[in-house]
C-alpha cells in the first residue's frame, strides 16, 4: 500500500464459479468447493431451433428463510469450435425450466437468471435447470450449427432485500477513522447516518447532512458532494457474491477470454506471486489454479472489474459494502461484519498453510444467527467481509466514484481485456473513483503486527473504517481481492 501509512494496507473463502464445456454428446462435470454446475448435451426447440442448455446445479450449505436466501447466479457462454473465442450468450425471455427445489428468475437483460431454493429450506441444494438461448445473441453462423458448442457457469450469490440501514459508528473515536458520520451544524460527529432511499445525499458539514473526517483526499475521499441519486446506496435489493473470487473462478476467466486478454489481466509472472499465496500457473495452453478454493489475492482494481463485466455483474458500492455487512440492525460501537467489536469468538482466519480455516466450529454447516461470530459472517450471511482479502468499492469520495451508475456488465470485453462499462472507475494507478474496506491478510499471524496501524486494520478492520476508503491505487498485491454485486430486478 502507498507509503503515506505506516502500516501498509495488510491482507481464503468459499465459493465457486463452476465452468463445464458442453460436449453435444456427451454431458461434462466441473466441481469446485461445493457448487456443482453440470452442462447436459445441447437441444434444439421444435419450430425455432433456439438452442437449449440443460444444467444440473447444486450446492451446499443453502438457505431460504424470512430474512434473505442464497441463489446461484447462472450464465452461458458459447463458441463456434475448440479453438474459436468464447462470446456471452443471453437467455430466451422465457423463464428456465426448473424443478419443484428451485425457482429461477432471469434477469431483464437477460445476461443470466437467479436460482434459489422454492420454499424455505436449509442444507444442500440441488435440481435440473433448462436454459433455453436467445438465438440473435448468438453469431449467425452459429445458430443451428452443429459446431456450436456452450459452457455453462456459476456462482453463489446471496441476496440483499429492500430497506434503510445505517452507515458509520456511534463510537466517536471512528471519526479519525474517516467513518461517516451524520453532521452536527457545526461539522461534527452526531451519530450514525441513516439512509432511507436511493435520493440523493447530502454531504456537507451541515446540520443533518452526511460527513466524514479527511486528512488527505487522496486516502479518506474530498468531503465533496451530493451523492447522486442514481448511485447505487444499499437501500435498493441487490445480491452479492458470497465469497470472494477465488483462483480457480479466476483461472477460468483467464482461460475463456483469449489469450491476448488474458496477459493483460493475468497476475502470474511476478516474482513473489507464488510465496504470497497465489497458485495460478500456466499449464501447457491453458491456467490453472493448485488452490483453487483460495482468494484470489493478487487483483487489481480493473481484474476484478473486467470479471464482473465478463459474468454480467458489476462493483459494489461502499455504501452497499456497509449494507451487505450490518443490515438494517443498529450499529454497534467499533463493530465487524459480524456484529460485535471482538475478534476474541472468530474462528475462521487464515491459517498456516495460507487457507482459511474452515472446519470443527467453523465448518460452515454451523453457520446460524448465533455462531455468525465464529464463522465470520454478516447479518445476510455474507462470507468474510473482513479478514480475507481487501474488498474494493466504488467510492462516495472521489467524482469518478459518485459518477457511478451502477450498470451491469453484459458479459462483452473491450480489448486489452477491460470492462466495456463507461460509469465504472478504470484504472489501477491512483486513478481514483474507487477503495479499500474491511481489512486484509498479508503475512501468517507469526509474522504479522509489526506496526500499530497493521494491528489496528489488518487483517480484520470494522465496517466503518475508511482509512483507505478513496485510495484508488494498489494495482495488484497479496491481500487485494474482489467480490461484485448485481442489482435485483423490481419484480423479484
Amino acid at each position: 500500500m502507498h507509503q503515506r501509512r505506516v502500516g501498509r494496507i495488510r491482507g481464503g473463502a468459499r465459493g465457486a464459479l463452476l465452468t463445464a464445456a458442453l460436449n453435444v454428446t456427451l454431458p461434462t462435470t466441473a466441481l469446485a468447493n461445493d457448487l456443482r454446475v453440470e452442462t447436459g448435451a445441447l437441444q434444439r426447440t421444435a419450430g425455432s431451433g433456439a438452442p437449449r442448455v440443460p444444467v444440473k446445479v447444486s450446492w451446499k450449505n443453502a438457505w431460504r428463510n424470512a430474512r434473505n436466501y442464497d441463489a446461484v447466479w447462472l450464465f452461458v457462454k458459447v463458441r463456434g469450435g475448440p479453438t474459436a473465442p468464447w462470446r456471452h450468450a443471453r437467455l430466451a425471455s422465457s423463464p428456465p425450466g426448473a424443478n419443484s427445489r428451485l425457482v429461477c428468475a432471469p434477469s431483464t437483460d437477460r445476461v443470466g437468471t437467479f436460482c434459489r431454493a422454492s420454499a424455505t429450506h436449509r442444507g444442500d441444494m440441488s435440481g435440473d435447470v433448462v436454459l433455453e438461448l436467445d438465438p440473435a445473441s448468438l453469431p449467425e453462423n452459429l445458430r443451428s450449427s452443429p459446431a456450436l458448442e456452450a459452457r455453462a457457469l456459476g456462482i453463489e450469490m446471496v441476496y440483499v432485500p429492500d430497506g434503510p440501514f445505517s452507515v458509520g459508528d456511534t463510537d466517536t473515536a471512528s471519526v479519525s477513522h474517516s467513518a461517516f458520520y451524520r453532521s452536527t451544524a457545526t461539522g461534527q460527529h452526531g451519530g450514525p447516518f441513516r439512509i432511507t432511499s436511493e435520493a440523493a445525499i447530502r454531504v456537507a458539514p451541515e446540520a443533518d447532512a452526511l460527513y466524514y473526517h479527511s486528512t488527505a483526499a487522496q486516502y479518506e475521499g474530498d468531503r465533496a458532494g451530493p451523492v447522486p441519486a442514481e448511485f447505487p446506496k444499499g437501500t435498493r435489493a441487490f445480491y452479492i457474491m458470497k465469497y470472494e473470487i477465488l483462483q480457480g473462478q479466476y483461472a477460468d476467466f483467464l482461460n475463456m477470454i483469449g489469450h491476448y486478454a488474458a496477459s493483460f489481466r493475468s497476475p502470474v509472472g511476478g516474482i513473489d506471486y507464488a510465496t504470497e499465496r497465489g497458485s495460478i500457473r500456466i499449464d501447457g495452453n491453458a491456467y490453472v489454479a493448485a488452490k483453487p478454493n483460495r482468494p484470489a489475492n493478487q487483483m487489481s482494481w480493473d481484474d476484478g472489474t473486467v470479471f464482473a463485466d465478463w459474468a454480467g455483474l458489476r462493483p459494489m458500492t461502499e455504501l452497499e459494502f456497509t449494507k451487505a455487512a450490518r443490515g438494517p440492525a443498529d450499529p454497534v460501537a467499533s463493530d465487524y461484519p459480524w456484529g460485535t467489536s471482538s475478534k476474541a469468538g472468530l474462528l475462521r482466519r487464515v491459517g498456516p498453510d495460507d487457507d482459511l480455516v474452515q472446519a470443527g466450529a467453523a465448518d460452515e454447516s454451523r453457520l446460524t444467527d448465533s455462531t455468525r461470530e465464529a464463522l465470520g459472517a454478516s447479518y445476510y450471511w455474507v462470507m468474510d467481509l473482513a479478514g480475507s482479502v481487501w474488498e474494493r468499492a466504488v467510492t462516495i469520495g472521489h467524482p469518478r466514484g459518485r459518477a457511478f451508475r451502477g450498470t451491469h456488465g453484459d458479459g462483452m470485453l473491450r480489448d486489452y481485456g477491460l470492462a466495456t462499462n463507461d460509469d465504472w472507475p478504470l484504472g489501477d494507478h491512483e486513478a481514483g473513483g474507487y477503495g479499500y474496506r474491511g481489512g486484509g491478510h498479508y503475512e501468517r499471524e507469526r509474522e504479522r503486527a509489526r506496526s500499530t496501524t497493521a494491528r489496528e486494520l489488518n487483517p480484520h478492520s470494522p465496517v466503518e473504517w475508511r482509512n483507505y476508503g478513496s485510495w484508488g491505487g494498489g494495482p495488484r498485491g497479496v491481500a487485494y481481492g474482489f467480490r461484485a454485486v448485481r442489482t435485483a430486478d423490481a419484480s423479484r
